[in-house]
């Protein structure tokens, strides 16, 4: 009987963890794949952190903006696996992508998802030519929707830090952007 009761409480546990969760999943891969731009190492994190989280549950029911407090556990997280990675005689610098294959098969779709796609794909080279502090600020800030003050607090810097790099970004998105400075394909 005892037995039954570990189950059911295990099964609660689960139900509890992917009621809090769930709904900020798809931030928590987006974050992620901006980080680490390969989508297996994306998924490798999301899963690192929540199974590092699960233990936690009465923690991570207390806390009381769970969306940027699961941005900044999987930030941290991100850091410390990077510095690892870095420090470490192994070279993983050889990884393959599906990225190819997923736009090959968008081509076929009509022409205006190609567009998008083909503007999308502008604004991400634009976005790998700036520093990483100020893309993970911009990603943040303009495209996930967070606050200048949330967006300090996940990444442990002063408000004034956030909106200097929002600021400076923005400038090299848009000199990045101009006609000329990234090619595009579909380009007149």
């Amino acid at each position: 009987m005892t037995l039954m009761r570990f189950f059911r409480g295990a099964d609660a546990a689960e139900d509890r963890f992917t009621v809090l969760v769930r709904p900020h999943m798809r931030l928590m891969y987006r974050m992620a794949y901006r980080w680490t731009q390969d989508r297996n190492e994306s998924e490798d994190l999301v899963q690192d952190v929540l199974t590092r989280l699960f233990p936690r549950l009465d923690e991570l029911a207390a806390v009381e903006k769970l969306g940027p407090w699961l941005v900044k556990v999987l930030y941290r997280r991100y850091v410390d696996l990077y510095r690892r990675r870095v420090s470490s005689p192994i070279d993983e610098s050889i990884s393959w992508s599906s990225d190819d294959d997923a736009f090959a098969d968008l081509l076929v779709d009509k022409r205006n998802r190609y567009h998008q796609l083909e503007l999308q794909r502008a604004l991400n080279r634009a976005l790998e030519t700036i520093d990483d502090g100020w893309r993970d600020v911009v990603m943040l800030h303009d495209v996930e929707g967070y606050t200048a003050l949330e967006v300090a607090e996940i990444l442990d810097i002063n408000v004034g830090t956030v909106k200097s790099r929002l600021h400076r970004a923005r400038k090299k998105l848009k000199e990045a952007l101009q006609l000329g400075t990234i090619e595009s394909s579909y380009a007149c």
